[in-house]
């Protein structure tokens, strides 16, 4: 390499053309990319209401019925007695619920999502069914779950399309294809014993409705910016090896030329 380089400078030039040419292409790549994406941002609604449910036959059980889609479903019933436990069910769609649910993971909320090694989402750690039991603890019971994990839980996800309409048309389905008529129970028991509570069981839900969707954008000029800047780092540490074996060269040259000039051989 170094005995090429010194022998031959245009291909140092050669070399810093070519890395030149590829971190305009790939530039231009970027900025293009950036013009034209398929994923686009839809925006829900995310409010949290209070479901008062029903005791229809006094027998112990506490009804309420959705119709929208949901995304958290939790309750809470504190003053219970020691050993209670409670049963919450579902008359059309299994839920999920982890005793983690809400708690710190690696940073960031649990909420039943996680990435495999495909980059696809996976449920982990979370049981899915139709009733879930809870058991109390000093006297409080605190029951989380997330009834349809499709649904984007801080009210912004991102969906692929070929369009708007395809976007518009997934993001619609997403939403609908999760609502519907459904009856929740709850129900309280100690030692097989139905408890019969003094107040009704309050559910706190999370509901959706597609607000807003819009093709998702990045800054095509700050992205360029940062492109390039990554790309120039790359291709300058690929030119720095050789431009340090080239000079390194040229100046070994340049002394040994001198030393020979200095010492000339012995005339005959």
């Amino acid at each position: 390499m170094k005995k090429s380089l010194s022998r031959n400078p245009n291909m140092l030039r050669t070399m810093i053309g070519l890395g030149m040419t590829l971190i305009l292409l790939l530039a231009y790549a970027v900025y293009s990319n950036t013009l034209d994406s398929e994923y686009y941002r839809f925006e829900t609604t995310n409010e949290e209401a209070i479901l008062t449910t029903v005791e229809l036959d006094d027998d112990g059980k506490w009804y309420v019925t959705t119709t929208s889609a949901i995304s958290w479903l939790n309750i809470t019933i504190d003053n219970l007695p020691e050993g209670s436990e409670m049963t919450v069910s579902s008359s059309s769609i299994p839920f999920y619920t982890s005793e983690s649910l809400g708690a710190d993971n690696a940073g960031r909320m649990f909420t039943c999502k996680d990435i495999n090694e495909d980059f696809e989402l996976i449920v982990e750690s979370c049981d899915l069914d139709f009733s879930h039991d809870s058991m109390e603890s000093d006297g409080v019971i605190e029951f989380k779950s997330i009834v349809a994990i499709e649904l984007p839980l801080g009210g912004v996800g991102y969906i692929e399309g070929e369009d708007y309409e395809d976007a518009f048309e997934k993001a619609t389905e997403r939403i609908s294809k999760v609502e519907g008529i459904t009856t929740w129970s709850v129900e309280v028991r100690k030692s097989g014993e139905v408890i019969n509570l003094t107040n009704a069981p309050e559910i706190h839900v999370v509901t959706h409705e597609l607000v807003s969707v819009e093709e998702f954008k990045l800054d095509p000029v700050t992205e360029t910016l940062y492109g390039l800047a990554s790309l120039i780092g790359c291709f300058t540490m690929m030119i720095v090896v050789p431009m340090i074996a080239y000079f390194s060269s040229v100046a070994r040259q340049k002394k040994e030329d001198k030393i020979r000039a200095e010492n000339p051989p012995p005339a005959d």
